[in-house]
């Protein structure tokens, strides 16, 4: 299967997209960015996660901070 540029594009803005709305959900629940509690690999199993999820960013994000505090 063929991947166009527009497509790795895409999945590129949306990567950016969810590591920003990781981190401010971070920030305005602990006070500190994303990678004060994951590493680069965890983020992108995350983001990984995401993409077969039907929840929103915003919604996913608030999860995975509640899930690691707890």
């Amino acid at each position: 299967m063929k991947t166009s540029s527009n497509e790795i594009s895409q999945l590129s803005n949306t990567r950016t997209l969810f590591v920003e709305t990781l981190s401010q959900q971070f920030i305005a629940l602990t006070g500190c960015g994303v990678y004060v509690y994951l590493n680069p690999v965890d983020i992108n199993g995350l983001f990984n996660e995401y993409l077969s999820d039907t929840l929103s960013i915003n919604t996913f994000a608030r999860q995975c901070v509640k899930n690691v505090l707890e």
